[in-house]
């Protein structure tokens, strides 16, 4: 894209959330953004040559990991976002990249139960804490995945101070019992960074319990790229496309 139409393009919207190089010298943010330093810690994990494997992106925004995951190799690429504005940014996108064959759909998380393909790969980065629902989503995740899925979430973190007594224990010997980890915070308002489109903060445990019940059954070590987020990758597979050892 030459610069002065890329520059147009840049400021014809309001808000960027992705960084994305436009060509000449030309980006849509600029400096590295959140979704950098995610990609960083996880490209480790995927392979030079994806062979065509098959991606869903949830949340894709602008398209940064779609884009990523076809500079990899990926063959059919479905991105998923609610909000016209990105959806818009990552069609333009795509043309600038020769990556037409992207398929970005305007829908809502929440509705991914009408695709009726599977893929290869989810893409689950920067949305969990924003559904309303999180626990129907991480379903048809587990029904749409045939293999693996990266989660990026904010997450409540790891700390002795972390207590919850609930009622727990088997038939008949149901007693309250103190938990430290395996919940998740409601969250109100504009209590988390001013923003009112977030819902819920689960801890590590609550993820990876979600995850299992899902179908997941292997897991990457859980890390975490700044305080209160969580990056980690879920196979079905013991022999999955991506190397969950190598996750940084």
């Amino acid at each position: 894209m030459p610069a002065d139409e890329a520059q147009r393009f840049v400021a014809s919207h309001s808000f960027w959330y992705h960084r994305m190089y436009l060509g000449n010298g030309q980006y849509t943010m600029p400096n590295p953004v959140h979704a950098d330093i995610i990609w960083r810690r996880a490209k480790p994990a995927v392979p030079e040559d994806l062979r065509g494997a098959s991606v869903l992106d949830l949340g894709c925004n602008a398209g940064f990991f779609s884009t990523m995951m076809r500079f990899h190799g990926a063959g059919r690429i479905v991105g998923v976002e609610p909000w016209d504005i990105f959806v818009d940014q990552a069609n333009v996108i795509k043309r600038v990249w020769g990556m037409d064959d992207i398929d970005y759909r305007l829908m809502d998380a929440h509705d991914i139960g009408q695709i009726s393909e599977t893929f290869d790969l989810v893409v689950f980065c920067g949305l969990l804490y924003h559904l309303e629902n999180p626990f129907q989503v991480i379903r048809q995740i587990g029904r749409l995945c045939a293999d693996a899925v990266i989660v990026e979430t904010e997450v409540i973190p790891e700390d002795p101070r972390n207590r919850v007594a609930v009622r727990l224990g088997e038939f008949g010997k149901v007693k309250l019992t103190t938990s430290a980890r395996g919940f998740m915070k409601f969250i109100e308002g504009t209590e988390l960074n001013g923003d009112a489109s977030n819902w819920w903060v689960p801890d590590t445990e609550c993820v990876l319990a979600m995850l299992r019940v899902a179908g997941f059954k292997y897991f990457s070590k859980p890390v975490y790229p700044i305080e209160g987020r969580l990056l980690l990758i879920a196979s079905k597979n013991q022999s999955s496309l991506l190397n969950l050892s190598h996750l940084k």
